[in-house]
């Protein structure tokens, strides 16, 4: 783990937000071949080049997106959301953008692709679908951030228990996937799944984010 100030200078730790330096893309600088549109916070093209030659040996290159040209800015619906930009973006098109998007393929990968993020110091922002509109979808809030796709590949029902009424599932699985695993395996007559307005997001990202539905028993949670 990276010592404190490393992060941010010692006069910033807990003492209020880092510095702009930390926090916003590196500004109008010559872009070098195979740049992203927007690198991460501090980091130099060369920096950012070895960091995703890493990547790509740690993920498969299948897995690695590096975010180069405003025409992959362009998917704007809620069945095929953007993995790297605010698809109802209120300020520029290309200012909440990710330099790259990765998906890894299990918690290993996870717990991987963290380490050498640490080692690079590249901000992450991990989402499960994307499909949160709302909030910016799956847009990073520190621009040039690497976003990590937990649902592409991650989208698995490990287990549904009737008897403690719970599910354990990977990022990517939706309530319309679990509704129909229910449907699949008989078991509608014992579980019912407390659905928010779209049924089309992810179940562990709207329970991290606090998400509710609609039947007595999310109302009457605290």
């Amino acid at each position: 783990m990276k010592e404190p100030n490393r992060v941010a200078p010692d006069e910033t730790v807990g003492g209020g937000p880092p510095p702009p330096i930390y926090r916003k893309p590196n500004g109008d600088v010559p872009r070098a071949a195979g740049d992203p549109l927007c690198l991460p916070p501090g980091v130099s093209s060369q920096h950012f080049k070895q960091f995703t030659l890493r990547l790509a040996e740690l993920c498969h290159e299948d897995n690695v997106t590096v975010i180069t040209q405003s025409e992959e800015l362009r998917q704007e619906s809620y069945l095929e959301p953007s993995k790297c930009h605010d698809m109802f973006h209120v300020i520029g098109k290309e200012y909440f953008v990710a330099s790259a998007v990765v998906s890894p393929r299990d918690v290993e990968e996870v717990q991987a692709i963290m380490r050498l993020c640490n080692e690079f110091e590249i901000p992450v922002w991990p989402f499960s679908i994307g499909r949160n509109v709302g909030y910016g979808g799956a847009a990073p809030r520190v621009p040039g951030s690497l976003g990590m796709d937990l649902g592409r590949n991650m989208n698995k029902i490990l287990e549904v228990n009737v008897e403690g009424a719970y599910a354990l599932v990977e990022p990517g699985v939706t309530f319309f996937d679990l509704h129909n695993y229910l449907v699949e395996n008989n078991l509608r007559d014992k579980l019912w799944i407390d659905v928010p307005d779209l049924g089309g997001g992810s179940v562990l990202g709207n329970t991290v984010e606090r998400g509710v539905g609609y039947t007595p028993y999310v109302l009457e949670q605290p």
